[in-house]
């Protein structure tokens, strides 16, 4: 998938804000990270993938985190292409729209 995809957008989109409001709000980010689901609801008014398994690590003093993306083969369908052509979740508003701000904290771009 290219930077382009639709899904890679939405998907950095949504991770920006959550780092970002777990920047400054401590009970957020205790939430983010014992309950990454809640956390995405409470900020984008829905959770877009309850069945996928999200994990949030918090990086120590002197350490850095990679996370790779999966490895699929070419004839594979990912889950995410799969939920779009069966008429589930869609991203699209999230990229297009942003999660709903509270009144004057929108997102700047």
């Amino acid at each position: 998938m290219s930077e382009t995809d639709p899904l890679i957008q939405a998907r950095q989109h949504i991770e920006k804000h959550l780092i970002k409001r777990a920047s400054t709000d401590a009970a957020f980010r205790e939430l983010l990270k014992s309950n990454p689901h809640a956390a995405i609801k409470d900020l984008i008014g829905t959770d877009p993938i309850p069945s996928y398994k999200i994990t949030v690590i918090e990086e120590a003093p002197g350490e850095a985190v990679l996370v790779l993306p999966r490895s699929i083969a070419q004839d594979e369908l990912p889950d995410e292409l799969l939920d779009l052509a069966s008429g589930g979740t869609s991203f699209s508003a999230f990229v297009l729209y942003g999660p709903p701000y509270p009144k004057g904290q929108g997102c700047k771009k």
